[in-house]
C-alpha cells in the first residue's frame, strides 16, 4: 500500500514538473516574440470631411517698436535706463560726452568773429575804392574770404545739429533692447535702443512655402504660448500675410511670414516669446484625411500600412486628391474606423505582426502596446 502512494507521488510530482515545463517555454516564447515585435504609431481613419490643418512654430512681437539712432558717431557719457524699464515719452534716456560739441563751438565761435572783422574790412575797403584808395582785386579777395567763412560757419551748423546732447525716448513704451552703455562709442548704422509698446502685440509665424497657398486672410487658429507649456491655447486669427520669402533661421527652409492676432489678451507673454499654432484649412464635403508621414510611394503609386486590431499589416494602395496642410486627403482606398500606420518604414511587409501605440491615446491594448 506504501508502495503504490509513493508511486502516485513521483507521478504527481512529474507531471507538476511537465505542466511548469510547458508554461516556462509558453512564456520565453511570448516574450520572444514580443522583443522582435516593433512598436508603431497608429491612427484610427476618420471621415472628418477632409478639413485639414497646419502647424506652424513663431514669436511674439510688439506691433509698434520704435529703434532710436544718432546721426553722427558720439561716446556715451551716461545711460540712465536699462533693458525692460517702461519710459516716458520726452524722458531722458541718455547723455553724450560734450567733448567734441564744445570744441566744434568754440571754431564756430572763432568763425563767426572773424567774419564780423571780415565784413567791417570790406565795408572799409569798399569806401576807400570809391576814392581810388582801393583796388577792385582787393575787394574781390575779401568777398571771397567772407564766403569760406561762411561755409566754414554752415558746416560747424550743420555738425553741431547732429551732436546730440542727449536722447529723449521718442514714445512712452517699455525698453526691449539696449547696447549703448557708459564710455560706447555709438555705431550710426545699429540702432542704441528699441522702444516697444508692449500692450500691442502680435504674432509672427513662420509657415513653409508649400503650405502657404491653404492660407488666407481670416483663417482661425489655436494659439499655444510655450509659457504655458503649450498646455493652454487661445484662439486667433490670420491678419497679415508676407508677399516675401526668407530663410527661417530655425529649420532652413524657406518660409513666409503670416502674422496673426489673438481674440483675447494672452497673459504672461511679451516679445520674444516663442508659440506655436494650428491653423485650420476649410471644411470640405467629404474626405478621409490622414497624415503625410503615412504614405509610402511605389513605381509612382502611393499605397499605406492598415493594421488589424490585433497588429496583422496589410499593404493598401490609395488615391489622393491633394496635401491640406500637414495632412492628405484620400479619395480611395480607406474607410472610416480602418487603423493605419502613422510612421511607417519600408521594411515593413505583408503580414508583418507590430504593437500598436494609437495617436492622441486613442486606445491601448493586446496587438496594441
Amino acid at each position: 500500500m506504501k508502495k503504490k502512494l509513493d508511486i502516485k507521488i513521483i507521478l504527481l510530482i512529474i507531471l507538476i514538473v511537465i505542466v511548469a515545463g510547458v508554461e516556462f517555454i509558453r512564456y520565453r516564447t511570448t516574450i520572444d516574440t514580443k522583443k522582435n515585435i516593433s512598436t508603431y504609431t497608429a491612427l484610427r481613419v476618420k471621415d472628418n470631411g477632409g478639413r485639414g490643418y497646419i502647424e506652424a512654430d513663431g514669436n511674439v512681437a510688439a506691433n509698434d517698436t520704435k529703434k532710436v539712432f544718432v546721426d553722427k558717431k558720439l561716446k556715451v557719457d551716461e545711460v540712465f535706463i536699462q533693458e525692460g524699464d517702461y519710459v516716458e515719452k520726452g524722458q531722458i534716456l541718455m547723455t553724450f560726452d560734450e567733448t567734441e560739441r564744445n570744441n566744434t563751438m568754440r571754431k564756430l565761435e572763432r568763425e563767426r568773429l572773424a567774419l564780423a572783422k571780415l565784413k567791417r574790412d570790406i565795408k572799409v575797403e569798399r569806401e576807400l575804392n570809391k576814392i581810388g584808395g582801393s583796388s577792385d582785386n582787393a575787394v574781390k579777395e575779401l568777398n571771397e574770404e567772407i564766403r569760406k567763412i561762411e561755409i566754414n560757419i554752415e558746416e560747424y551748423m550743420e555738425d553741431l545739429s547732429k551732436t546730440a546732447e542727449r536722447i529723449e525716448s521718442p514714445v512712452s513704451g517699455t525698453i526691449t533692447s539696449l547696447t549703448a552703455q557708459e564710455n560706447y562709442l555709438v555705431d550710426t548704422d545699429s540702432p542704441l535702443m528699441e522702444i516697444a509698446d508692449l500692450s500691442d502685440i502680435k504674432i509672427v509665424l513662420e509657415v513653409p512655402e508649400y503650405d502657404v497657398k491653404d492660407i488666407e486672410l481670416g483663417q482661425k487658429l489655436m494659439i499655444k504660448p510655450e509659457v504655458f507649456e503649450k498646455k493652454k491655447s487661445y484662439p486667433g486669427v490670420v491678419t497679415k500675410i508676407s508677399r516675401i520669402s526668407k530663410v527661417s533661421e530655425t529649420t532652413s527652409e524657406n518660409v513666409l511670414e503670416v502674422e496673426v492676432k489673438p481674440d483675447e489678451a494672452i497673459p504672461y507673454i511679451v516679445p520674444g516669446f516663442k508659440v506655436s499654432a494650428v491653423i485650420y484649412l476649410e471644411q470640405r464635403d467629404s474626405g478621409i484625411l490622414i497624415p503625410k508621414t503615412a504614405i509610402l510611394e511605389e513605381s509612382g503609386k502611393y499605397f499605406v500600412f492598415v493594421s488589424s486590431d490585433d497588429g496583422v499589416l496589410s499593404k493598401r494602395g490609395i488615391e489622393v486628391e491633394n496635401i491640406k496642410g500637414d495632412d492628405i486627403v484620400v479619395k480611395n482606398g480607406l474607410k472610416a474606423g480602418e487603423n493605419i500606420l502613422v510612421t511607417p518604414d519600408e521594411s515593413l511587409k505583408e503580414g508583418n505582426k507590430v504593437f500598436l501605440q494609437f495617436k492622441n491615446s486613442e486606445r491601448k491594448g493586446a496587438g496594441k502596446a
